[in-house]
């Protein structure tokens, strides 16, 4: 895999309303591998933590739908989880977490450009108008004598 390639999934470059969605697809693959991660802790007995599993479930389902709303609480749901995660070192949960982080900051940055970009006009092209051309003029011709 490319440097380049990895770069622009943890960076990607938005120019259009189809790449801004493709950042926003980030959050709800963010949310999934949350999900998946959090099933230990949920199986275990931690029944706090369903609650912030379903929120952020929530939230990547919609980010993708582009709200961003939904793409700012999936980002904040994340932030604790990067913070309690700091004083571990570094181990799987910090990066985990400064990984689905770092997507959920994509995915807000694609739902509010799609969004510019979706309410940006196209751009219309210019016409020239011309004035209109005099009419041709018909001279009567004298018709041939024989």
């Amino acid at each position: 895999m490319d440097f380049k390639n990895i770069l622009e999934f943890f960076w990607p470059t938005i120019h259009d309303a189809e790449s801004a969605k493709k950042a926003a697809d980030q959050g709800f693959l963010a949310a999934m591998l949350y999900v998946f991660l959090a099933l230990t802790p949920i199986l275990s007995g931690e029944v706090a933590k369903i609650f912030d599993v379903i929120v952020v479930a929530l939230a990547g389902y919609f980010a993708k739908r582009m709200w961003r709303t939904a793409a700012i609480v999936g980002l904040v749901m994340m932030g604790p989880e990067l913070v309690f995660a700091l004083p571990g070192g570094v181990s799987f949960r910090l990066a985990s977490a400064a990984i689905l982080t770092l997507m959920f900051v994509n995915a807000t940055r694609g739902c509010f450009l799609y969004h510019r970009y979706a309410q940006a006009k196209p751009a219309q092209p210019t016409v020239e108008i011309l004035p209109p051309e005099p009419p041709p003029t018909q001279e009567k011709e004298n018709p041939p004598q024989a």
